[in-house]
């Protein structure tokens, strides 16, 4: 069974403690999907990098097992998306340059066209030619979604999907998880409801541990 292990995992900042000695399991088939929960500060970003590898735990590990084995840590980017506010695209590529990009270090499925993703994002063809650095703070998060929910991996982290996007934007967010949600896990971390309504796995950060809502 492919899945995450979190093993007796901790994680402080400055002596103090977002959470501790959290174990949990989430498995990884098509279809699954989690949301982690929490207040501003209380570590929930955090917990989706942790997941991610991107983050070190200051106690415990976290383990992937894929088709039975274990996967080393500097191979786990291989079977994953991430996308957050914090994430800068190469602003200095325009989107053609993007798609060439991304195909390189993160391809994207076979069937998605720079046409495809122009069209779904409901950009002009002079927008193609534009540098990132020129699109709108919406326009940008539309291009990190497309990029991750469109991705050819197993799993999808999602770090406040909906930030600068209109009812347009987050209509595209919901089109986008629908036809992921058959072919890959979803991690979604946030506070906005509207962000995570697909999710029935719910994990909330409470008074330092991750707990699952019911």
């Amino acid at each position: 069974m492919d899945k995450i292990d979190v093993n007796s995992v901790g994680k402080s900042f400055y002596r103090s403690w977002l959470f501790k000695d959290i174990n949990l399991q989430f498995d990884l088939n098509p279809g699954d999907a989690y949301a982690i929960l929490g207040n501003n500060g209380s570590g929930k970003s955090t917990f989706l990098l942790m997941l991610a590898g991107q983050v070190t735990p200051n106690i415990g590990r976290i383990d992937w097992r894929i088709n039975g084995s274990t996967i080393l840590d500097h191979r786990k980017h291989l079977s994953y998306a991430l996308s957050s506010p914090l994430m800068e695209l190469p602003e200095e590529l325009n989107l053609q340059e993007w798609f060439e990009f991304i195909q390189k270090v993160k391809p994207l499925l076979p069937s998605v066209s720079l046409e495809y993703i122009a069209d779904i994002c409901k950009f002009t063809k002079k927008t193609l030619s534009k540098p990132l650095a020129n699109y709108s703070s919406g326009m940008k998060q539309r291009v990190k979604l497309c990029g991750n929910l469109l991705s050819d991996t197993k799993v999808s982290f999602l770090d406040e999907p909906l930030s600068n996007l209109d009812n347009n934007g987050a209509q595209l967010y919901q089109n986008l998880v629908n036809e992921a949600l058959v072919r890959k896990t979803l991690f979604v971390a946030s506070n906005d409801p509207k962000e995570y309504n697909f999710v029935r796995n719910k994990f909330e950060i409470q008074d330092k541990q991750i707990i699952q809502l019911v």
